[in-house]
């Protein structure tokens, strides 16, 4: 997360403390005239009155702000629709500065599911070309044993795989007669998890995103699983031997670049 947002609640926490510390200042003197009466002239009542006023409706503005962040921030989310989801998913791609571990299920390729899907992995591809070795885009493909529809699309990524040096490719083949699952995600800067499941043949996706560094943990983990899983090559052929990748602590840096299938 960058900083600024960091240390935007922090000022808003410290500014809303030194407005509730000035109007328990001011409450405790005015307390305290009329008990003790120990400020002969009342021409400052006026003026801090006012004063008054204007540190209480600021503290209001601040709460309101505070308000407003947790329920925008809030760790979960749901999203009904495919612009939703990938509109989202694409927003904290972009805003991220390390890693993104995904993992695509779908029988089609993007261009010919929805538009904000196509929009979404055109996006992400120009995300992992910026900073070369400083931040990692790892996508498990998981395909039917035959699937022919998307093929096409599976060598485009290989070949941009084997190009891109922060694209990281792998492809993972269910055995014949065994269906593809649904199953969608995206660990993102190992902070937040968006899970998107197909609802229909075009690939609109319904989903949730949870922003938990612990739920994140996990995700990682079945995402590591399913790249060790995975074959290098769609083809099935061995893999050929790549350069660790620059930033070996994301668990990934002796992954092997995909050679493209024949």
């Amino acid at each position: 997360m960058p900083n600024d947002r960091i240390e935007q609640p922090r000022m808003e926490e410290l500014e809303s403390r030194l407005i509730t510390l000035a109007l328990v200042v001011a409450l405790a003197v005015s307390i305290a005239d009329n008990i003790f009466n120990f400020i002969e002239s009342q021409n400052w009542a006026t003026p801090l009155i006012f004063l008054t006023m204007l540190i209480f409706l600021r503290w209001l503005d601040v709460t309101r702000r505070r308000v407003m962040s947790i329920a925008t921030g809030a760790p979960l989310r749901v999203y009904d629709s495919s612009s939703a989801f990938y509109g989202e998913a694409l927003h904290a791609i972009q805003r991220s500065s390390k890693s993104v571990y995904a993992v695509f299920s779908h029988a089609k390729a993007p261009p010919q599911q929805t538009e904000e899907s196509r929009r979404y992995y055109t996006a992400t591809i120009r995300w992992a070309r910026k900073n070369p070795g400083k931040r990692h885009l790892h996508r498990v493909i998981r395909l039917p044993h035959h699937s022919p529809d998307i093929q096409a699309w599976v060598d485009e990524q290989v070949e941009l795989g084997e190009k891109v040096e922060n694209y990281h490719v792998r492809v993972l083949r269910y055995p014949p007669g065994m269906e593809l699952e649904g199953e969608n995600f995206a660990v993102i800067d190992s902070s937040v998890v968006f899970l998107g499941y197909a609802v229909d043949d075009r690939g609109e996706l319904h989903g949730f995103s949870i922003r938990d560094a612990g739920v994140a943990a996990t995700f990682e983990h079945h995402f590591r699983e399913l790249w060790r899983l995975a074959n290098s090559s769609p083809s099935g052929h061995p893999p050929q031997q790549r350069q660790p990748l620059a930033d070996p602590s994301d668990g990934m840096g002796d992954a092997q670049r995909p050679s493209r299938g024949a």
